[in-house]
């Protein structure tokens, strides 16, 4: 409808509108922002591939897919929050978007496409909620400013690729549902120093799922000989057992900032250095 319009500046979209549909604003580099409305309930493939000079977007609660290809590279948008309403994010959605810095999955989204976020270089923070089944080939390949990922019990399959290349990528949490990890998921992450796996079956990988296995991995207590004798889990040389259970990185309220920390044991620690806590009644991970 738009595409190539690289002169528009902004768009007023009315509430009759239901759908944006496939490669709308293909190009349109002049626009900068979009309120798209709460009539609107999907994002069709590519609607608005190319928009290079948008930095801002607000999608609705009533959009229930975004659509292969709909940011692609929007490299100048920094921060995106998809919405409780969303279901699906389709493969390559917001590739290339290198400016982007936080990302907020909804809790509805149950699958996240293949290289939905691949080469977000500037990326530094992900939620992934607990709705979420799959992880896509690539989906977060390239993306070097992570350098943590928390991913959630409801996860069973991570795609191959689906870390490439996350150079900042320190500590990583796999869920216990995680039953295959694909070739090189993590391969060429070269920064991590501790792998926390909850699955007491240890999840199936290649050779080439992780390049080195010299970071620590920390299994569930009475675990470790399953992992020791796990292709290729075994490779790694420093395994050990802690009580992983309900463990989280910790996203702290302004109420629980100066709460204190406790050991697994119930000791008070002033100064917590990297390892399991109790905070505020709930056991976190310091990284």
């Amino acid at each position: 409808a738009f595409s190539g319009c690289s002169g528009l500046s902004s768009i007023d979209i009315p509430n009759s509108v239901i759908t944006i549909g496939g490669y709308a604003f293909l190009d349109c580099d002049g626009l900068k922002s979009v309120t798209i409305p709460n009539s609107v309930t999907s994002l069709e493939e590519g609607a608005f591939y190319g928009c290079s000079g948008l930095t801002t977007v607000m999608i609705p609660n009533s959009v229930l897919s975004i659509g292969k290809n709909a940011f692609k590279e929007c490299s100048n948008l920094s921060s995106i929050d998809i919405p409780n309403s969303v279901i699906t994010i389709g493969s390559s959605a917001f590739y290339n978007c290198k400016d982007l810095k936080s990302i907020i999955i909804g809790n509805s989204v149950t699958a996240i496409g293949d290289y939905a976020f691949e080469g977000c270089s500037g990326l530094i923070s992900v939620t992934i909620p607990n709705s979420v089944t799959s992880i896509g080939r690539g989906v977060f390949e390239g993306c070097s400013g992570l350098s943590s990922i928390d991913i959630p019990n409801s996860v069973t399959t991570i795609g191959s690729s689906a870390f490439y290349n996350c150079k900042g990528l320190k500590s990583i949490i796999i869920g216990n549902s995680v039953t295959s990890i694909g070739n090189y998921a993590f391969d060429d992450c070269f920064g991590l120093t501790d792998i926390y796996s909850l699955a007491e079956t240890p999840p199936s990988i290649s050779i080439k799922t992780f390049s080195s296995y010299s970071a620590t991995l920390h299994v569930q207590i009475g675990c470790k000989v399953a992992y020791q004798a796990a292709y290729y889990w075994k490779n790694f040389t420093n395994i050990v057992e802690a009580d992983l259970s309900g463990i989280k990185t910790p996203v702290v309220s302004r109420e629980e900032e100066n709460a204190p920390y406790y050991d697994l044991q119930g000791r008070k620690v002033e100064h917590p250095s990297k390892g399991i806590y109790i905070h505020s009644g709930k056991k976190v991970l310091v990284k």
